[in-house]
């Protein structure tokens, strides 16, 4: 089980998730992004969920190669989907996934999201265009790496009342994976953001 967390959730609630799944003899790598993985400093972000993604590849490589397990679930939370999308692409023999409040397009969520508007208003500072964002950030959108789920069980966590990945972009994201032909189970819940990563991770039948 590899838990790709999202912003400032590590420890709380994604850590009693990890130790819930552990409880049920799963074995359980999850991760602590920096704060700043998103910021207004477009080529770092890039630069930064690259180097995620391609660690947490290596990671699972090593893992499975010592302790050959017959299934490899990753479950992506809020912005950790994205770092869980390019993961895919580096590594593809992963058996399922779950996405947890997934936008399909990390610049347009940032931009229309809440809590990230004050990064937009950074981006309109430096005269920097949601699209030369969006084209910048290519490879940081997860809709860019969804046939990777091709064939593959994927469950989809969606936040009906989300003030930061609105829902529009949770359900593209779903009608993407549906697209490339992945195995798409919807979870609707009629919770905001945080509360539904708050279910997922503390009462939900995981995975």
């Amino acid at each position: 089980m590899v838990i790709f967390p999202g912003w400032h959730t590590h420890k709380f609630p994604v850590g009693v998730l990890a130790r819930r799944l552990a409880k049920r003899g799963w074995t359980v790598m999850w991760y602590d992004f920096h704060d700043r993985i998103i910021d207004a400093e477009v080529a770092e972000v890039r630069e930064s969920f690259e180097y995620v993604a391609s660690k947490i590849a290596v990671d699972i490589k090593k893992q499975t190669y010592s302790h050959p397990y017959h299934t490899v679930h990753l479950i992506g939370i809020s912005l950790g989907n994205v770092a869980m999308s390019m993961t895919a692409d580096k590594y593809g023999l992963f058996s399922s996934a779950t996405f947890v409040a997934a936008g399909d397009d990390l610049a347009v969520d940032m931009w229309h999201g809440l809590r990230t508007l004050y990064l937009r208003d950074e981006f309109k500072k430096e005269h920097i265009s949601l699209e030369k964002l969006d084209t910048t950030w290519k490879q940081e959108a997860p809709k860019n790496h969804v046939t990777r789920f091709k064939g593959k069980d994927v469950k989809l966590v969606l936040s009906k009342a989300d003030k930061f990945i609105l829902p529009q972009y949770q359900m593209a994201m779903m009608n993407r994976l549906k697209f490339a032909k992945a195995n798409v189970v919807l979870r609707k819940r009629r919770t905001g953001h945080i509360m539904t990563i708050l279910r997922y991770c503390l009462i939900d039948n995981v995975p």
